[in-house]
């Protein structure tokens, strides 16, 4: 017996397939997400959930694009909460075609659909046994169903993080790098506290079309079908959210990088060589395009043309102007609500002397999410927890991250010192997280850095009955916010 076999054999590998729960990162991971699972909300806020939930509900029991009676059911809820529904959704409708309008994408709809299906069954055969849950598409099973989804998404996009991590980086560090990313930035917000929004489905499609791009990189490149898959990949980050089809800008950095190595050799240019990752960036293309057909057709039904509504155009300068407010406002501004990413920026420089085309690939992602967060005229995100619109990005940031961690490792600093900075960030937004809870409205529209760090030092002394509130009374939770 070989020595690679005994060592296969006692890692508990078999023909060179380790079973994955020999992963401890990996099951330290699993074991976190499902001990969190009991503080996922369940409930319908904000007008952005009630536009990504009219899409599932409307397609499910209506088989159509008009969301009036969605509209209506929230607002008849609760008149006062809902009072946005009815003048911004219901009463403003599109010129063209006199239908409500509905400026969210329909991916995270479309994905949400087959949990929504399971809840439907679920509630049909109770209701055969005795039961007396309405099968609406309202009640309870199919609000926890769409928000247990979200979180099973962010969930899996944070583990693909790890895979994309673990191949650079070792198990431990990329274990302590995706939780770090997940519990000290707004994405435990938008997987917890606030899942049904369209970030975690966005998390998970755009890792997985990093993810799958890392995993067919190779020095005799992609094959044809490799290609198109991407593409289709690519399509979907587009259904999900429109301006994720930025992150389509990772593969053709790699042609170019491509490119410019076969323009450098020493031989004479194979123009074969140089034609077939064109080509296949061209495929990619068609193919994320040929995906990205159910949007157009939602755009023609809604809007009366091949484009979304006028609304969304109205909230945007493509200049973007406010591009340096988004990463460094101190109000709203990416780094000081999330401090971490700065850290994970400052891993991308140590990355670049491992591999300069997934660095400049991932850089050039990166700012051309800040140029397109910054044309946004709403930029502040007034009112939401951090910048959420980077929540796209976070494998980019575990991956820089991680990044550091092995270099300062390399430089002699020991483990648990590495998790005692982790630590650091992730109270840091833990303390932001239950200031979010005690905030009046007004405070929430930004960062008072004149109370803030006081405030932060007194959330010790809340922490413990804030977070038995959330788990015992979660509406109670909601409502603590004192008036202003």
């Amino acid at each position: 017996m070989t020595a690679s076999v005994r060592a296969m054999r006692f890692s508990g590998e078999r023909e060179g397939v380790q079973r994955w729960w020999h992963d401890r990162a990996l099951v330290a991971l699993l074991v976190l997400f499902a001990v969190v699972v009991p503080f996922v909300t369940h409930r319908i806020y904000a007008s952005d959930e009630i536009e990504y939930f009219s899409y599932t509900h409307s397609l499910f029991f209506d088989r159509d694009l008009d969301f009036s009676n969605e509209y209506l059911h929230w607002y008849d809820s609760d008149k006062t909460k809902f009072k946005a529904i009815y003048t911004d959704l219901y009463k403003k409708t599109e010129p063209l075609t006199g239908l409500p309008i509905n400026v969210a994408p329909i991916g995270t709809g479309l994905l949400w659909l087959p949990s929504f299906a399971l809840a439907h069954v679920y509630v049909l055969t109770g209701r055969a046994l005795g039961s007396h849950v309405v099968a609406d598409g309202y009640t309870e099973p199919y609000i926890t169903a769409v928000c247990l989804t979200s979180y099973l998404f962010g969930c899996t996009g944070l583990l693909l993080c790890y895979s994309l991590a673990k191949q650079l980086f070792g198990r431990r560090l990329s274990a302590l790098a995706v939780a770090t990313m997940w519990l000290a930035t707004p994405l435990v917000f938008y997987t917890v506290v606030a899942p049904p929004w369209s970030h975690a489905t966005s998390l998970l499609t755009v890792t997985l079309f990093l993810w799958y791009w890392m995993r067919t990189r190779n020095s005799e490149g992609r094959s044809w079908r490799q290609w198109a898959l991407l593409g289709t990949l690519g399509g979907l980050v587009m259904l999900v959210r429109e301006q994720d089809a930025l992150f389509l800008v990772v593969p053709a950095v790699e042609v170019a990088g491509r490119l410019i190595t076969l323009w450098r050799g020493e031989r004479p240019l194979d123009h074969n060589a140089a034609l077939r990752p064109v080509l296949g960036l061209v495929l990619t293309g068609v193919a994320a395009a040929v995906v990205f057909i159910p949007q157009l057709i939602t755009y023609k039904v809604i809007t009366g043309r091949f484009g979304p509504s006028n609304v969304v155009a109205g909230k945007f300068n493509l200049s973007a102007p406010n591009a340096l407010n988004v990463l460094f406002s101190p109000e709203h501004g990416l780094v000081p609500w999330t401090p971490v990413v700065l850290v994970a920026l400052a891993g991308l420089a140590v990355l670049w002397r491992r591999d300069r085309i997934m660095t400049a690939a991932f850089a050039l992602a990166l700012l051309l999410q800040v140029y397109i967060a910054g044309s946004f005229l709403t930029w502040q995100s007034a009112g939401s927890f951090g910048q959420r619109r980077f929540i796209n990005s976070t494998a980019i940031f575990v991956i820089g991250f991680a990044a550091l961690l092995s270099w300062l490792l390399a430089k002699g600093l020991p483990r648990w010192a590495l998790a005692g900075f982790a630590a650091l960030f992730v109270l840091w937004n833990g303390g932001l997280l239950m200031q979010y809870a005690l905030w009046c409205s007004s405070q929430r529209q930004g960062l008072d850095w004149a109370t803030l760090l006081q405030d932060q030092l007194k959330i010790p002394g809340k922490a413990a009955g804030l977070v038995w509130q959330y788990i015992t009374n979660r509406s109670a939770f909601y409502r603590n916010t004192p008036k202003c």
